[in-house]
């Protein structure tokens, strides 16, 4: 009997998220089975090893929320349907930004990070944070801004937001706080290094750490990257790779997570991208180039940046400015169009890793009698304000095999 049991955790824990909520209807020993944390750990851990179950979130300027679920991605097709979470985060966090994702969670921020949420985007649970007790001497109180990022702490098995606060009035100053989920609680931390400028509002989460875009010695042109190790709750800095100076003036550059590892796009417009990998070895040089994608002239992009592989890992799905989503095949060099229905024209997409994972004294985000895919919006309806750049390209789950 405990080897059939045994049979049976094996099959269900490679079942996708959605229809595994479905079967706690089957039986009463099945909803118990399903929703324990042993199996839920199982469950994400079996997730992350093959990498499957690879959805993406959706965010307007309008704070609204979109979720395509990994089995409309599986597919490699080119017509995706997208649903709307009917208010997940207005009801407790009206006009909310995505900002990051990690194992199974994702995190949403507003008024300068001082309301952030910790939610699943399928069991439509969340916690909200309470506010980070960052207070600076009066004399420093003007010009505040704030900097933030989420990530997991595999070693101590934690989620943790690390909110960095920054003055520039008089005096420049950084005061950081990092929360625990597992503590539900806030501690500064020591040790800041005061010769960086940030250059990003939202972090990377990549191997354990975040990491920012940064300039030293008050912005003067040296750029590094600042990374923050979750473990040892420290920062570190890591150089960047070489920039060919032929196109050193046009170069724009995109972080983003590759597995475990850090992944640099260096942008040239209308030219190429190059694709560098940080090394785990300890060499010398922390970078390696992967390879080269020469962009086609009819595929005009202000920057790209990678989502997904399909589940062939021949292709991977890219976002392509705020506007255009592309399977791009890596054995033919061809792009083909993903049409997402119900969304805006103007749009962020994020992968997270789909999970059954729920929090401590969460709550439902909003009871939902049933998601529906929505209509594109008419014409009339979308936004005619022209959409900023964004200065973070958060991705979870992008995995090259070279």
């Amino acid at each position: 009997m405990a080897l059939l049991q045994d049979l049976i955790d094996e099959v269900l824990c490679r079942v996708p998220v959605k229809p595994l909520l479905r079967f706690r209807c089957v039986s009463k020993d099945w909803c118990s089975r399903i929703d324990s944390n042993a199996f839920i750990k199982k469950h994400l851990k079996t997730t992350l090893e093959c990498n499957n179950g690879g959805g993406l979130i959706i965010n307007d300027e309008g704070g609204r929320c979109y979720v395509v679920d990994s089995e409309s991605l599986d597919g490699e097709g080119d017509d995706v349907v997208a649903v709307l979470l009917k208010n997940p985060l207005m009801s407790l966090i009206h006009g909310a930004e995505f900002f990051g994702a990690a194992k199974g969670l994702g995190c949403v921020a507003k008024n300068d990070m001082n309301e952030i949420l910790v939610f699943n985007p399928l069991t439509r649970k969340a916690r909200k944070i309470p506010t980070a007790p960052i207070e600076f001497p009066r004399c420093f109180y003007m010009g505040e801004t704030s900097i933030c990022g989420f990530g997991y702490d595999h070693v101590n098995d934690d989620y943790k937001i690390v909110k960095i606060a920054h003055c520039q009035f008089r005096f420049r100053g950084f005061m950081v706080m990092v929360y625990s989920l597992k503590t539900n609680s806030w501690k500064r931390i020591q040790n800041v290094p005061s010769d960086i400028s940030f250059l990003m509002k939202w972090a990377v989460f990549a191997g354990g750490a975040l990491y920012w875009l940064a300039s030293k010695n008050q912005g003067k042109g040296l750029e590094t990257i600042a990374g923050f190790d979750l473990e040892v709750e420290q920062f570190k800095e890591v150089p960047f790779p070489g920039v060919d100076e032929k196109f050193v003036a046009f170069n724009t550059r995109i972080m983003v997570p590759v597995g475990d590892s850090l992944c640099i796009f260096d942008n040239y417009p209308n030219y190429s991208i190059d694709v560098w990998l940080m090394n785990k070895d300890g060499s010398e040089n922390p970078w390696y180039k992967a390879f080269t994608v020469k962009q086609p002239s009819p595929l005009d992009f202000e920057f790209l940046r990678p989502l997904a592989f399909s589940k062939s890992q021949t292709v991977v799905l890219l976002q392509v400015g705020n506007t255009k989503l592309m399977w791009y095949d890596l054995e033919k060099k061809t792009f083909k169009n993903v049409r997402i229905r119900g969304i805006p024209e103007n749009f962020y997409a994020y992968l997270y890793t789909e999970s059954l994972l729920h929090l401590a004294d969460d709550k439902p985000l909003q009871e939902l009698p049933q998601d529906k895919p929505l209509q594109k919006p008419s014409q009339d309806k979308q936004q005619k304000k022209q959409k900023k750049k964004r200065d973070d390209f958060l991705s979870r789950g992008f995995s090259l095999k070279l």
